[in-house]
């Protein structure tokens, strides 16, 4: 009677066991048990979709000390058996808890989220987002991130190139970011393409036959052979080593009415007497003709 009783109590156990592990793992039961085991603590690993439940990013939570850089993730009623809603507390968003560099995605509140649980290690880390707030990328050396069109895939021909074989069709965009510059490229299949370069000396735009270089001690304009160049009490147009001054218009204005003035005064000694020039009529014509020389939308000074 007492082996009978000893049997049945741990067979109950067993039973007990199974349940609350069927519990725990709900749908990703199967998944475990297919999973091959014995080495690295493969086996142990659980994928379970959920939702942001919260983010711990205010300092004056009182959670923040423990879970603070990381999120908390409820999981969906279909992903578990039980009957009580279950939180993932502590989730991690990148491989250190601060998120004090490298690639970093913080979710939105709410959103769906993936997240995988190690049950060797009992860490929790998430695989993807369907929508966020913030997203970091900060390499060492060089981050690329760009568009690239590229012929249609021929589903119907097996023996088509594959994706990474076809034609580019010469339309792409990218930018270049190093520790030292970022460039911005975009390009067609026309053959056109447009640039912007920044570093920490100058700021550099290029479209074909034109471009702007900007730096601390002067902004210029270049369009084919002519440039514009913009420096501190000094502007050049036409080129770098121009000599020739602008004139001021209204200075210009005032000494054409005065020398118009004056030639209208002219008298010519004759037999008859003193007379006035033939063509002194012309000047009061000319005189009514200065202010039309002047810019309406240019100035100097």
């Amino acid at each position: 009677m007492t082996q009978n009783n000893t049997k049945n109590s741990n067979s109950n156990q067993l039973m007990i066991k199974e349940a609350i592990r069927k519990i725990a793992l709900g749908r990703s039961l199967d998944r475990v048990n297919m999973s091959p085991g014995g080495t690295s603590g493969i086996g142990t690993a659980r994928m379970i979709h959920g939702y942001v439940a919260k983010i711990h990013n205010d300092e004056n939570d009182d959670e923040f000390e423990e879970y603070g850089g990381t999120i908390d993730v409820g999981e969906f009623p279909d992903e578990t058996a039980s009957t009580e809603p279950i939180i993932h507390k502590g989730v991690l968003l990148s491989g250190l808890k601060d998120n004090s560099g490298g690639f970093l995605i913080i979710p939105t509140l709410f959103s769906d989220v993936t997240i995988i649980s190690d049950a060797a290690t009992k860490y929790s880390y998430a695989l993807n987002f369907s929508h966020a707030d913030f997203i970091r990328l900060n390499a060492h050396t060089e981050v690329l991130i760009g568009v690239t069109e590229t012929e249609e895939l021929n589903l119907e021909d097996n023996d088509s190139p594959d994706y990474n074989e076809l034609e580019k069709t010469g339309n792409e965009a990218y930018t270049k970011y190093t520790n030292t510059s970022a460039v911005t490229t975009v390009k067609n299949k026309q053959g056109k393409e447009s640039e912007v370069e920044y570093t920490p000396e100058q700021l550099r735009h290029k479209v074909d036959k034109s471009e702007t270089i900007q730096t601390s001690e002067k902004h210029t304009v270049m369009v084919g052979g002519t440039k514009v160049t913009i420096m501190d009490n000094k502007i050049t147009i036409g080129a770098d080593d121009a000599t020739e001054p602008l004139v001021l218009g209204n200075e210009l204005a005032q000494l054409m009415l005065e020398f118009l003035t004056e030639c209208s005064k002219i008298m010519t000694p004759t037999l008859m007497g003193t007379m006035p020039a033939v063509n002194a009529p012309n000047f009061a014509s000319l005189t009514s003709k200065i202010q039309k020389f002047l810019s309406k939308t240019a100035y100097t000074k």
